[in-house]
């Protein structure tokens, strides 16, 4: 059956494919760089343990170990030498491990509380690593301490509302960190339903207006 022109340019739209970008979206990583709160350790191992928790919004603990966290706090950092070891025993560390969270199917989160140690240049590059990714971070002082300098150094360097302070005391546990990254992705989700909700509001406006106007014609 031949169709008008104008049908058969209807439903060429209303099948043709969403756009990639419109379709995609970025991946979430909350890098948690610390402060560590005194009792605290191994913060990343510890929050292995969480992982369930975590997994109830939808994040995964990245998949690495502390030896290959610490050997990316080297690199970073430029703190090979005083462990005795040679740069190139660190050398891509941290993009390793960074090009295994991209690959992987879900958001994610990563502790390296060295990273609070961080100077503007070494920032950069911890960020210029996870390109592609939208990246959150938070930091955790201990109750009542100022970290004025630390969030205007990695602010710098993400976009604005992507950096957290979840405030932990200093007994704290790694149930204590996984709660408070719980509570952070809850409120980047709600900010992200509340985003598609307006935009849909705002749709649903612009066909209500074209159907009056179909109507009164």
């Amino acid at each position: 059956m031949n169709l008008p022109g104008a049908s058969r340019a209807f439903i060429a739209r209303s099948h043709a494919p969403a756009s990639v970008s419109a379709m995609a979206r970025k991946k979430k990583i909350l890098l948690h760089i610390g402060p560590n709160p005194s009792q605290a350790t191994q913060t990343h191992d510890s929050l292995t343990a969480e992982a369930p928790l975590l997994e109830t919004i939808g994040y995964a603990v990245a998949r690495t170990t502390a030896d290959e966290l610490d050997a990316a706090a080297h690199e970073m950092l430029r703190s090979h030498k005083a462990v005795g070891l040679k740069r190139k025993d660190v050398e891509g560390s941290w993009a390793s491990l960074c090009r295994s969270i991209a690959k992987a199917k879900t958001d994610a989160v990563i502790s390296q509380p060295r990273f609070c140690t961080a100077d503007d240049a070494q920032i950069a590059l911890i960020v210029d690593a996870l390109a592609g990714l939208d990246v959150h971070v938070v930091a955790t002082p201990e109750e009542g301490e100022e970290l004025d300098d630390l969030v205007a150094r990695w602010s710098k360097h993400l976009k604005p509302g992507r950096t957290h302070i979840a405030p932990l005391s200093a007994d704290a546990a790694a149930v204590d960190l996984a709660e408070e990254l719980v509570g952070i992705a809850l409120c980047l989700q709600q900010r992200q339903l509340d985003a598609k909700i307006t935009k849909l509001k705002q749709r649903r406006k612009l066909v209500r207006q074209r159907l009056a106007l179909r109507e009164a014609s």
